[in-house]
């Protein structure tokens, strides 16, 4: 027999002789020390705690627990059941914990990730799809499983930016859904645009524009409007900017050629005037210029680039940006994203109306344009222009 067998049989008969309850005080206080110090002998306490020992002699199916008093048997069993449940439990706990850890980290980063695309389809199509107005702020809720998103939709009058409702858009896994809330449920005032039709006869479009001159000229000097007006022909961004070079007005919505307003149902009538739902164009504040922005006019180059990326990403997001658009766009053909953004690509950014605002009578200087088509006057408000940019006192002695 080697000595490592030899102190293996030691350490079993001293095992089996403290389960019989053999051992005197000293030698059951020298036991516990070994067991603090040799981690192999408290292994083996505990499988023959748990019954796991071989039988006590040759030939013999008499389990060592068997051997011992019924009130040593009962705290064994009970000492391995508390020992089986709380091992059940941590691992319960841990499994729990993991999984958890897990559901959220794919909540956070795949939800945030759709966050992201959500807000940017959802801001270009109202920014796109609805005249005159420009995304605002907006609060969010991220989530994969569950999402929101809330943003502001406002217009400018005059010198003051304006609310006029919402857009909120929610996610149930990948599932979007979105509407507009509209502050008294539903938009106050809808802008309308003429677009000119080639080989068309020439039409009488006074009874599109009087009305608003007519309007424009009753009011008092101390009101700003808006007003949407139409041109008789497409221009560059340039031109117009050099058309509006006269006046002291503030432009913040264009309407935009996307080559699939001649194949509206109206075009057959020879007439095609548009308003939400199927208009298309961008607000002049509206769009991202990267980190050099755009703050006064001019690089029209980079204005419509930026205009162009926005709508190829919209087309790229083909099944989200259809999602959304079903609550602004009004045509049964839908959207058709891809095929405006292809004409725009291939023609380039040609305007044929605008929303500007301003002072009343400088609105009504625009009467004498003959190549206005139609002109539709939106909201009016007392007179904003002068507000100061900071809080201060003025003294008068």
């Amino acid at each position: 027999m080697t000595d490592a067998d030899r102190m293996n049989r030691e350490r079993e008969e001293m095992l089996l002789a403290y389960l019989r309850g053999e051992l005197s005080a000293q030698e059951e206080a020298e036991l516990r020390q070994r067991l603090a110090d040799d981690p192999e002998y408290a292994e083996r306490l505990e499988e023959l705690l748990l019954g796991e020992e071989e039988p006590l002699e040759k030939g013999s199916d008499k389990s060592l627990l068997e051997s011992l008093p019924e009130d040593k048997q009962r705290a064994i069993i009970r000492r391995g059941k508390w020992k089986s449940r709380l091992s059940n439990a941590a691992y319960t706990v841990g499994i729990s914990l993991l999984i958890g850890i897990a559901a959220w980290l794919v909540n956070f980063w795949i939800g945030r990730s759709l966050y992201d695309e959500t807000y940017r389809v959802s801001k270009d199509l109202v920014n796109f799809t609805q005249p005159g107005i420009e995304v605002g702020s907006s609060g969010a809720q991220v989530g994969l499983l569950y999402g929101k998103i809330q943003m502001e939709m406002r217009e400018r009058i005059g010198g003051d930016r304006q609310r006029v409702g919402s857009f909120e858009t929610t996610n149930v896994l990948y599932k979007v859904s979105a509407r507009p809330v509209w502050n008294n449920g539903f938009r106050e005032k809808h802008l309308f645009f003429l677009f000119p039709l080639e080989n068309t006869p020439s039409q009488d479009h006074s009874y599109r524009r009087d009305p608003a001159w007519s309007t424009l000229e009753k009011l008092p000097e101390g009101t700003v409007s808006q007003l949407a007006i139409s041109f008789d022909h497409l221009m560059s961004l340039r031109e117009l900017y050099q058309f509006l070079a006269p006046y002291d007005l503030d432009l913040t919505w264009l309407a935009v050629d996307t080559g699939q307003e001649r194949k509206h149902e109206m075009a057959k009538e020879g007439v095609v005037l548009l308003s939400a739902g199927e208009i298309w164009g961008y607000p002049e504040n509206g769009l991202d210029f990267g980190e050099v922005p755009i703050i006064v006019r001019g690089e029209e180059e980079r204005r419509t680039a930026a205009y162009v990326a926005e709508m190829k990403y919209l087309a790229e997001q083909k099944r989200l940006s259809q999602s959304i658009a079903e609550s602004l766009i009004f045509q049964r053909e839908g959207a058709q994203i891809q095929e405006r953004y292809q004409y725009l690509e291939e023609n380039g950014v040609k305007i044929y109306g605008v929303v500007v605002t301003g002072a009343t009578k400088e609105l009504l200087r625009l009467k004498q344009e003959p190549s206005i088509t139609a002109a539709f006057l939106g909201k009016i408000d007392w007179w904003n222009l002068n507000h100061p940019s900071a809080s201060g006192e003025q003294n008068s002695w």
